[in-house]
This record gives C-alpha cells, structure tokens and sequence, in this order.
C-alpha cells in the first residue's frame, strides 16, 4: 500500500506566499511536499529528498528554471518528472523549457484544476 512519502514532491519558487499556498494544496491532497526558493536550495532538496516529481518556477533568482532543469534532468534521468510554471504564455518560452528536459509546462496564474491534472488527490 502506498503512502504519502511515496508521493514526494518538490516545489520550487521565489516567491513565498506562491510556495506556502501551493504546498498546503498539495499537503491537504496527500502529497509529501518540500519547498525551495532558489534553484541551488532546489537542486539539493531533490538530491536529498528524492521525489518523483518537481514543479519549478522558470524565474528564479540565482538561475533560471531552463538551467536548473538541465541540470535535474543530468542527475537524475527520466527518475524525476519536471513541470514548469511561467508566468509568460509565448511558444519560445514553453519551448525553450521542453528543449532543457521539462516534462511539462504550465502557465501563471495556477488554478487548482491546472493543479490537480497533473496532482490528483490522493485522499
């Protein structure tokens, strides 16, 4: 039987309040959530906590979500899924995240049916 800690996931933004909200979401469905403001502090929570999947945030401070997804998709393989979220809706953008390893690109704002397309409820 699976539990909660086998559905981990990473959220990564800069932005707090987006972070606090959209991990108290993915909790309340039964997710196992860590949170990451920068694409170092992600790149270690992923190392660390080994989910299967991570929701980066393609603006972030130290460098952006296209590099920090090469470089999750060079450690870790196909083992971890990667969805973007922009705030941009331009084909490059979307593009340029898909061409750098991300599974899936989703745009600002996040609505909770956007969400839960990809992070059903588990409970």
């Amino acid at each position: 039987m699976a539990t909660t800690e086998d559905f981990r996931v990473v959220l990564v933004d800069d932005d707090v309040d987006t972070c606090e909200t959209l991990s108290e979401l993915l909790k309340f469905d039964g997710y196992s959530v860590r949170v990451a403001t920068t694409a170092q502090d992600a790149i270690q929570a992923v190392n660390e906590y080994q989910p299967v999947c991570a929701l980066l945030d393609l603006g972030l401070p130290d460098f952006d979500g296209c590099e920090l997804s090469k470089r999750l998709r060079a450690a870790h393989g196909s083992d971890i899924v990667l969805i973007a979220v922009t705030g941009r809706s331009g084909d490059d953008e979307h593009n340029q995240a898909l061409a750098a390893g991300v599974d899936h690109v989703l745009c600002k704002p996040l609505t909770v049916e956007n969400l839960r397309r990809f992070f059903p409820p588990l409970n």
